[in-house]
């Protein structure tokens, strides 16, 4: 027996003792559909805009503001106090080894930057769109909207080129009557 479950000896029972799970007791999850698609879609939307949370530029601006500020101390005052606290450290410290780890940022809009840069080369590494939208292949019609831009793109290229042939077929029927002119002028009216 074990927590209470099962015989408290397997003698007599015709049967080793051991105790399995009653699997018929399990509940049947509900499909996707019938769970309620507009709570799912509201926390898919909560978690992603966490994810790829934007930088706050004026946070952002503010650091560097900040850090840029001025002193109350003159360059000449400044650059003494760090040659003597650095001197003093360097008595108390023992030399140790140059670490070669990346420097980290601790500062959450920084660190919202860093990832948006590291996404976009991810995302022009892999040859991912700019108006790429995350679930969009889950959608029905996706597929026949793409299929209809890019039969428009295609259109559009055709008719472009359509455009320059009879430009350029313009031009060279212009050149071909100056020159056929040319020449039955200068057969004709030889003096």
């Amino acid at each position: 027996m074990y927590n209470g479950i099962g015989l408290t000896t397997p003698r007599g029972s015709g049967t080793n003792g051991y105790v399995q799970r009653n699997l018929s007791s399990l509940r049947v999850k509900r499909p996707r559909d019938e769970r309620g698609g507009e709570r799912d879609e509201k926390d898919r939307e909560r978690l992603e805009s966490q994810l790829n949370r934007q930088p706050n530029a004026d946070i952002l601006e503010h650091q560097r503001k900040d850090s840029d500020s001025t002193s109350q101390y003159s360059a000449e005052e400044i650059e003494e106090k760090v040659n003597s606290f650095r001197m003093m450290l360097q008595e108390k410290q023992e030399p140790t080894q140059a670490s070669t780890e990346r420097p980290t940022v601790t500062e959450t809009h920084a660190l919202a930057a860093a990832n948006q840069q590291k996404n976009d080369r991810l995302r022009d590494a892999f040859g991912i769109s700019k108006d790429y939208v995350d679930g969009s292949s889950f959608h029905a019609d996706r597929k026949e909207k793409e299929k209809e831009k890019r039969e428009q793109e295609r259109l559009e290229r055709e008719r472009q080129q359509q455009q320059q042939q009879q430009q350029q077929q313009k031009y060279t029927w212009g050149q071909k009557n100056r020159t056929i002119s040319q020449k039955y002028q200068s057969y004709y009216f030889c003096p």
